[in-house]
C-alpha cells in the first residue's frame, strides 16, 4: 500500500506529489490525499494526476480543496499566467530599449528631430504596463523610420 502526498503553496495550489518509491523521509508540511496499490500510487509524480501537475507552461494545475485533489478552473489558470505574461512583455520591453540606448547618448549620430522622435518612442515603451488591458492586450509603439537609417 503506498500512500500519496502532495505540497502546496500559500493559494493552495499543489506543487509537487510524492509518494511510493519517492515518499520524502521528513514529511513535515506535506498532506497526504490517497492510497493504494499500483503505478498512480507508486509513480504518483508521473501517473497521479490526469494532464499531468503542471500546464505546459508551468502553472499549477490542481489545488487542495478540503483535503481533496480538484482541478483548478480555466479562469484560475489564466489569473496565474498574468504575472507571467507582464514578465514576458516587460522583458520585450526592456530589449526594445536597449536597441535603441545608442541613440541618446550625447554623441548619438541623429539630429535633433530624429533623437525627439526616438525619445518619444523610448517614452511609450516605458509606458506599455500602464495600457488598459496590460498585460493581455499591448499595443506596441512603433519605431521612428530615422532610427533605422543609421
Amino acid at each position: 500500500m503506498s500512500k500519496v502526498f502532495v505540497s502546496i503553496d500559500a493559494q493552495s495550489r499543489i506543487l509537487r506529489c510524492e509518494g511510493g518509491y519517492t515518499t520524502p523521509a521528513d514529511l513535515t508540511g506535506w498532506v497526504q490525499i490517497d492510497e493504494g496499490t499500483g503505478d498512480r500510487y507508486n509513480l504518483c509524480q508521473s501517473h497521479y494526476f490526469e494532464g499531468g501537475l503542471y500546464t505546459s507552461d508551468g502553472i499549477p494545475r490542481y489545488k487542495l480543496v478540503d483535503g481533496q485533489a480538484v482541478e483548478r478552473t480555466v479562469e484560475e489558470i489564466a489569473m496565474d499566467r498574468v504575472p507571467l505574461q507582464a514578465s514576458a512583455a516587460r522583458a520585450q520591453r526592456d530589449k526594445l530599449l536597449a536597441a535603441t540606448d545608442w541613440a541618446v547618448l550625447p554623441d548619438s549620430p541623429l539630429d535633433g528631430t530624429s533623437q525627439t522622435a526616438l525619445k518619444t518612442y523610448r517614452q511609450a515603451l516605458r509606458d506599455v504596463p500602464q495600457q488598459e488591458g496590460f498585460p493581455g492586450t499591448i499595443t506596441w509603439p512603433e519605431m521612428p523610420a530615422t532610427a533605422n537609417q543609421t
